[in-house]
């Protein structure tokens, strides 16, 4: 349910947005949506958030394994639920973020074309922090030189899979994690990590 506070479906949109495309023009630091979220007062706030900034009746969804999420995007929304290989904007909550589950929405999801690359996803994961992990190098455009990060593991597993794919680009998916308190962090689809990925250890 909205707030007493209400979200406004112009301004708070428009600072979510704001936020959203920050976030991939500065990868890997960290941006702020709380103010924004905390006016939904619902589990999974920030995901609403960016789902009421982005979706409309023209936009598909997917909503990993949260009917209920899925339902009240719809509502607030008006955007229409679909597989995760038509969805515009796949929506990954705290309890899906499973290594199976990543590598299967990776391999399913759109991409876009080398004539339509923005025909492609955006993936919402949400994640307890985006700090607190093994200490990783981000490089890419955006970034001067290299910016270092500490994604935790349920996040950074989605960077590392998503570079084993090996998009060509300018294809890709856009990659966006976000803690329940409204902490945002942007890794654009051309943006590496270095470094080791555990999951081949």
């Amino acid at each position: 349910m909205i707030t007493e506070n209400q979200f406004d479906m112009v301004f708070d949109c428009q600072q979510v947005f704001k936020a959203l495309m920050n976030a991939l023009a500065r990868p890997g630091k960290i941006f702020s949506i709380s103010e924004n979220a905390e006016k939904i007062g619902e589990k999974n706030a920030p995901l609403i958030a960016a789902g009421l900034t982005l979706l409309d009746n023209w936009k598909k969804f997917f909503v990993c394994d949260a009917p209920q999420l899925q339902e009240k995007l719809h509502e607030m929304s008006y955007g229409q639920p679909g597989t995760v290989a038509e969805a515009d904007y796949i929506f990954m909550p705290k309890e899906s973020t499973s290594l199976s589950v990543c590598r299967q929405i990776l391999s399913q999801a759109k991409i876009g074309t080398l004539a339509e690359p923005h025909k492609s996803a955006a993936v919402f994961v949400m994640t307890d922090s985006l700090e607190g992990g093994e200490e990783r190098e981000l490089s890419g455009p955006g970034i001067d030189g290299m910016i270092r990060i500490t994604l935790p593991d349920e996040g950074r597993m989605w960077i590392e899979e998503r570079q084993k794919m090996e998009f060509e680009f300018p294809c890709g998916l856009e990659l966006y994690f976000v803690t329940p308190q409204g902490d945002l962090m942007g890794v654009p689809r051309k943006t590496r990590i270095g470094g080791v990925s555990k999951w081949d250890m």
